[in-house]
């Protein structure tokens, strides 16, 4: 069990000067209705890996990589549970797609030079 998850919550680990991935929370705490995630800047975190971009964990078990993003689709539910027909594909062509993406979100999307501030609203939401 992680301590920094608390019962029937999400954590959420990204990396906070990426765009991409900040616009990606943006739409997480717009879709999750019930309030779910949690989330914390890779930068203020001890489980940072090269290549990561985001991370998972729900309390009982870590994801990351392209499984982090099916996870985050499948708690999401609804319509984002379609994401699950990306799991047809190999994983291992899953990762190297993400490893792809997560090289150069810098250059396609850009860098922030400070982490995301959330909004007064969210930020109860951020650890």
């Amino acid at each position: 069990m992680n301590p920094l998850v608390p019962e029937g919550k999400i954590l959420v680990q990204f990396d906070g000067v990426c765009i991409l991935c900040n616009r990606t929370v943006s739409f997480i705490l717009k879709a999750d209705r019930n309030k779910k995630f949690l989330f914390q800047t890779l930068q203020n975190s001890e489980s940072k890996e090269p290549g990561d971009s985001v991370i998972v964990t729900d309390g009982q078990k870590t994801y990351s990589h392209f499984d982090a993003v099916l996870k985050i689709a499948e708690e999401l539910g609804g319509i984002y549970k379609m994401a699950a027909i990306f799991r047809l594909i190999p994983r291992n062509w899953r990762h190297s797609l993400y490893l792809w993406i997560a090289r150069n979100r810098y250059r396609w999307f850009g860098v922030r030079e400070s982490c995301y501030l959330p909004s007064a609203k969210d930020f109860e939401r951020f650890i």
